[in-house]
C-alpha cells in the first residue's frame, strides 16, 4: 500500500494589508521549513503538525510513504498568484510522478482559509487541479484546520474530510492520524462515507471560538455524542476563519457516515444548535488601558501565576505583523513594572541589541515599523538584559517538537517594563522563547502575549487571570466594524461593549 502526502498551507486575513510571497513559505516562524522529498519525510514526521500525525498512523499500519511537499506561510493578506501557483504547481506534478511509483491515495495538510487575488477559494482550486490528475473514485483525503472557511467545491474534491477539535490547536497531530487511518481503511475496502454540508450562517468572531469555553465547548460536545451512532464516522465543525472576506467565509458542518437519512439528520441537528448559540457569541473585550490597570490590581493580590494579557488584534496567527505598540506603551504609562511582552517583531532594533551588548543602554525606538497606521514606535532608551539566538524546540502544546529559528532575539527593559524583540514574528503561545530568554513565565507578575486564544494552551493552567484586550491592530476583533465586499454572511448579532 503506497499513499502520497503533501501540505500547503496559509491563513489568509483580507484585511491585514499584507501579502504573502513565495519567499513567506520558505522559512515561517514557529513551523517546518519548505521541504520536499525525503528531506520533508525526516522534517515532518518530527514536528507538531497534521502531517506528523499522519505519517506516524501510516508507519504504524506498514504503509509506504511518498512524501511530495510541505509548507506553511504565516497568516497574512494574500497569498500572491505566483506564490500559490508556483506551489500548486510543483504539488501536482510531484503527484503526478507519485502515481507513476504507485501511489493509490493522497492525503493533504491543508488550512481551509487560503486566499488569493484570483482564487478566494484557494483550496477549493487546488483540489480541482489534482482532480483533474485523478478524478474520483481516486481517494483524496485531507485534514484541515478548524478555522478552515470550508466550501462546496473542497467537500465535493474530497473523498474524506476533518478538521481540529481544539482551539487552542492542541490535536494537529491527532487529527492527522483520524484521517490517515480513516483513509487506510478506505483502502482497505471500507465504504466511501456519505456526506452532508451546511454552511452557519453567521459569522464568529475568532476571540469566541476558544473551545474551552461556551459556546463552543457545548457544540463539540454535542457532536462527539452524535458521533457515537453506528451510522455515524464522523461529525466535524469547521469555526470558520471571519477575517477572510470571502463568500464561503464562516462556520460549516459536515457529517460523513453510512446512511444518508442518518447523516443528514445529525447535521441538520447540529445546524440548529449552531443558530440557538449565535448570542453567545458575544465577548466584552478591555481596552489596552482598563487591561493593565486591572492586571496591576489583580498582580498585587494573593495568588501564584501570571496575570495574562492577550494583545488579540495584533496576533501573528491571524494575521497581525506582530509589530505593533499599543499594548507596550500602555504598559509603560500604568507604570506595569514587571512586566513582560513577548514579542515584538523588529529586525533593526535586534540588530542593535546584538551590535550593543548585554548590559548596555540603546537608545533606539521600537516597533510601529510594520504597521504605523496602528501605533508610532516607542522610543528609549531600553537596555538590553538577555540575548539569545532565537533557535529552540517548541515545548508548547501546540508548537511541541517543531524547530524555531527567529534569528538573533534580545530582551529589554524601560521604566521596569520589559519586552522581547526578535527579527520575525511568530504568535506568542509558545513558551520556549521566554525560556530561551531565561524567564519562568509562571513567575512572572503579568505577562503580555500577541495572541488571542493559541496562548491559552500553555498558560491557561498556571494564570492566575487571563484578559483578552484591544489595542489597535489588523485582527479586528469587533467584526461589524470590518469593510466586507465578498462575504455573504454577517457576523453574529453581538456586541463587545
Amino acid at each position: 500500500m503506497k499513499i502520497a502526502i503533501a501540505g500547503f498551507q496559509h491563513e489568509t486575513n483580507s484585511f491585514a494589508g499584507t501579502i504573502a510571497r513565495r519567499s513567506d513559505f520558505d522559512r515561517p516562524g514557529g513551523w517546518p521549513p519548505f521541504c520536499t522529498g525525503d528531506e520533508m519525510l525526516a522534517i515532518i514526521a518530527k514536528s507538531g503538525t497534521p502531517a506528523a500525525g499522519a505519517i506516524a498512523a501510516a508507519r504504524e499500519a506498514s504503509v509506504e510513504i511518498i512524501p511530495l511537499l510541505w509548507c506553511i506561510g504565516l497568516p497574512s493578506g494574500p497569498v500572491e498568484d505566483d506564490a500559490f501557483n508556483d506551489i500548486a504547481d510543483d504539488i501536482c506534478q510531484r503527484f503526478r510522478d507519485a502515481l507513476a511509483q504507485g501511489a493509490e491515495a493522497l492525503y493533504l495538510d491543508l488550512h481551509g482559509a487560503m486566499v488569493t487575488p484570483s482564487w478566494p477559494d484557494a483550496e477549493g482550486e487546488l483540489l480541482r487541479r489534482l482532480r483533474e490528475i485523478t478524478p474520483h473514485p481516486f481517494p483524496i483525503v485531507a485534514s484541515f484546520d478548524l478555522h478552515g472557511n470550508i466550501s462546496e467545491p473542497m467537500v465535493r474534491d474530497c473523498t474524506l474530510l476533518d478538521c481540529y477539535r481544539t482551539y487552542p490547536h492542541t490535536d494537529l497531530k491527532d487529527t492527522g492520524a483520524r484521517v490517515m487511518q480513516r483513509l487506510i481503511g478506505l483502502l482497505k475496502g471500507a465504504a466511501q462515507p456519505l456526506l452532508a454540508y451546511r454552511a452557519v450562517p453567521y459569522l464568529a468572531s475568532i476571540n469566541d471560538q476558544c473551545t474551552f469555553v461556551e459556546p463552543t465547548r457545548g457544540l463539540l460536545a454535542a457532536g462527539a455524542e452524535l458521533e457515537q451512532d453506528p451510522a455515524i464516522d464522523c461529525v466535524s465543525q469547521f469555526f470558520g476563519f471571519p477575517l477572510a472576506d470571502v463568500p464561503d467565509s464562516g462556520p460549516s458542518i459536515i457529517v460523513q457516515g453510512r446512511d444518508q437519512k442518518a447523516v443528514d439528520d445529525v447535521a441538520d441537528l447540529m445546524l440548529a444548535k449552531w443558530l440557538e448559540a449565535e448570542p453567545q457569541f458575544a465577548t466584552r473585550l478591555l481596552s489596552a488601558e482598563e487591561a493593565v490597570a486591572e492586571a496591576i490590581r489583580l498582580a498585587a493580590a494573593d495568588g501564584t501565576g501570571p496575570v495574562v494579557i492577550a494583545d488579540t488584534q495584533d496576533n501573528p496567527g491571524g494575521g497581525g505583523t506582530g509589530n505593533t505598540t499599543g499594548m507596550l506603551r500602555a504598559l509603560i504609562d500604568g507604570s506595569a513594572k514587571g512586566a513582560v511582552m513577548v514579542h515584538i517583531a523588529d529586525a533593526d532594533a535586534c540588530d542593535a541589541a546584538h551590535e550593543a551588548g548585554e548590559g548596555a543602554t540603546i537608545d533606539i525606538a521600537i516597533g510601529g515599523s510594520s504597521s504605523p497606521q496602528y501605533g508610532s514606535p516607542v522610543e528609549g532608551p531600553w537596555k538590553v538584559i538577555r540575548l539569545g539566538s532565537g533557535e529552540f524546540t517548541g515545548v508548547g502544546p501546540m508548537y511541541r517538537g517543531n524547530p524555531i529559528a527567529l534569528g538573533p532575539v534580545a530582551l529589554l527593559e524601560r521604566d521596569g517594563v520589559r519586552v522581547i524583540i526578535a527579527p520575525r514574528k511568530m504568535q506568542a503561545s509558545e513558551p520556549g522563547l521566554l525560556l530561551h530568554l531565561g524567564l519562568s513565565p509562571e513567575e512572572l507578575p503579568i505577562l503580555v502575549v500577541k495572541s488571542s486564544v493559541h496562548f491559552r494552551g500553555a498558560y491557561q493552567a498556571m494564570a492566575r487571570a487571563i484578559i483578552p484586550a484591544l489595542a489597535p491592530g489588523a485582527v479586528e476583533a469587533d467584526l461589524s466594524r470590518l469593510p466586507y465586499r465578498h462575504a455573504k454572511r454577517k457576523p453574529a448579532r453581538s456586541v463587545l461593549s
